[in-house]
Formats: structure tokens, C-alpha cells, sequence
């Protein structure tokens, strides 16, 4: 099954060689800052979240991805937040650290608010060609045994937000950074341009909304939300989610992706301690023969924060 993985990613060079991008989790209403750094200091709270995500159970060397994020108020007006998060596409895998800062303006008394966010962001990738599932040694781009490179890029973006209602927008990747380089050719060793394609970072745009509908008592609330993702001659991508809140901490979702996912969630809170997971199913496409879904584990702590007197309690988990 391996062979099988290492053969379609080198069959489909625009997927693994030219569209370095954003995993796309599905509890991503939970996590909102690795999309946007205009999120931090928008909770009531500082929260530390661990995200985990294993795609396509079941097949041999599939996409792992985690994230590790924590964002804070500074003051009345400004925050600060860091991700990092590691990506596994065996024979690659890459590792970022973000570092944000946001600035929040109070837009009237109602506790409404728009933010301004900005991140730049390290990062390094690497492919290690030691791997004999790997074709022939014909290509130039194979003449080492690994190729790795740490480089910079940016994010910025907006949110406004209030008790029942978020809207974000941001540019991510703005700076579009390469990790391509020169390789040597082992039959004259002589300097060319390798393989790679351009390798670069993709320059993505999201787009986030979300309402929250009270249903009985304030007990009962419906939650639906939108992540549009529009990048660079990619088609664009519609994640559709839709959560029923009880006491705000216990929920259930569905959610529904424009490349075929489905998907099923839920959460409970225990102490200053939020659980999530999810389960990913491909409902089109051949890959749906060759896996038993996907998995995603989310865990959030709720640690007390100095200034959040001014903040409502809108974002519950």
C-alpha cells in the first residue's frame, strides 16, 4: 500500500511538488487562528488547543498533521498568539512556527469588535529520498539524499466579532516563499535547476462566518458555520458545519466539504478541559476504496485570562 501512496504523489507533481498549503481540518471552527491571526485575544479566555489529525485510515503512509496554538490578551486593546504545527506527507514533511499579534477596536457598546491580525511565520520542509519505495535514481532532483530548506512568509488578517457573530477574512502565505533551490546532476556534476517545480508556499485567502442561534432558554443553541478557501489557480474549497450547543460546552455537528466529505463531531467540556474529535468519510473519488476515514483529535484548555472583562462570552470552546 505504501508503493501504491509513494506512486500517486509522484504521479500528481501539482498536488505534492507545487501546492504547499493549509491543512484543512474539519473542527475548524475550534482552532480558528492557524487561519487567521486577527483571532488572537478574541476569547474570554487563553486558550491552549492540541489538534491532531490522521487521514485515510488505514492507508500506509497517509497525511498526518498536528498543531499546538495558544493566544492571549495583552492588554484592552492588543494580543498576542503562536502556532506551531508539524505535517507529515511521507516522503515529506514540514514544520512552521507562527508568532501573531492582533490589535482590537471596540465598535460600539454592544461588545462588538474588529481586529486586526499580523504572523509572521518560520518555516522548514524536508523530502528524504532514503526511501525504496522511491522511483529510479533518473532525476536530477534525486541526486542527494534529502532535500530540506527553512525559509519565512507572512499572514495578516480581519476579524469582527461579537456575541453571536464572527466574520474573518485573511491572506495567508502572502510572501509565496520557495524551497526550491539548485541540485547537482551525479552523471557530470554540473549545477541545474531542479525538479521541483516551483515548490512554493500557496498564497491562500479565507474567508469565515459564523451566527449563533439561541433555541431554548439559552441552554439550546444552533451554530452554523462557513469557511470558504479560494488560492491561487486551485479550485476553491467550502467547508459547511452546523453544531448543536447545549449549556454552550456539549455539542454535536455535521459538516460537509465541497470535495466530496462528510463529516460527524462532536464535543463535551470537563473542568476547564474541551474535547472534540471528528470522523472524516470520502464520499466520491477513488481514494474512498483504500482507507476507513479520517480522525481528528482536539483537545482545548481554558486558562484564565487578566483582561477579559471586556470580551463577552461569545466564543464557547
Amino acid at each position: 500500500m505504501r508503493r501504491l501512496f509513494t506512486f500517486l504523489i509522484f504521479m500528481n507533481p501539482l498536488v505534492f511538488l507545487l501546492a504547499q498549503q493549509q491543512t484543512t481540518y474539519s473542527q475548524f471552527y475550534i482552532n480558528e487562528i492557524i487561519y487567521n491571526p486577527a483571532v488572537s485575544g478574541s476569547k474570554p479566555y487563553n486558550p491552549l488547543v492540541i489538534q491532531t489529525r490522521q487521514q485515510w485510515l488505514g492507508f500506509e503512509g497517509a497525511p498526518f498533521s498536528t498543531n499546538i496554538s495558544y493566544h492571549k490578551l495583552l492588554n484592552d486593546n492588543s494580543a498576542i498568539g503562536g502556532v506551531f504545527s508539524y505535517e507529515n506527507t511521507n516522503p515529506s514533511f514540514q514544520t512552521d512556527l507562527q508568532l501573531s499579534y492582533a490589535f482590537h477596536v471596540p465598535l460600539n457598546s454592544n461588545n462588538t469588535f474588529l481586529s486586526f491580525g499580523i504572523a509572521p511565520k518560520l518555516l522548514y520542509y524536508s523530502l528524504n529520498f532514503d526511501n525504496e519505495d522511491l522511483p529510479e535514481n533518473q532525476d536530477p532532483a534525486f541526486s542527494e539524499s534529502a532535500f530540506s530548506s527553512t525559509l519565512v512568509d507572512l499572514s495578516s488578517g480581519l476579524y469582527l466579532y461579537n456575541e453571536r457573530l464572527s466574520l474573518g477574512f485573511s491572506c495567508i502565505n502572502m510572501l509565496q516563499s520557495s524551497f526550491n533551490r539548485e541540485v547537482v546532476q551525479p552523471s557530470n556534476q554540473l549545477v541545474g535547476n531542479s525538479s521541483f517545480g516551483s515548490n512554493s508556499e500557496i498564497m491562500n485567502f479565507y474567508t469565515m462566518s459564523s451566527y449563533k442561534f439561541n433555541i431554548i432558554n439559552n441552554e439550546w443553541n444552533l451554530e452554523p458555520v462557513l469557511l470558504l478557501r479560494n488560492a491561487l489557480n486551485q479550485k476553491q474549497i467550502i467547508n459547511f458545519a452546523t453544531r448543536l450547543l447545549y449549556q454552550n460546552y456539549n455539542w454535536i455537528g455535521l459538516g460537509y466539504r465541497n470535495d466530496g466529505t462528510m463529516s460527524f463531531s462532536f464535543g463535551f467540556k470537563s473542568n476547564q478541559i474541551n474535547i472534540g474529535y471528528s470522523y472524516d468519510y470520502q464520499l466520491t473519488g477513488s481514494i474512498m476504496n483504500y482507507n476507513y476515514g479520517t480522525h481528528e483529535f482536539i483537545i482545548s484548555f481554558q486558562l484564565p485570562a487578566l483582561h477579559h472583562n471586556r470580551h463577552t462570552n461569545f466564543w464557547i470552546f
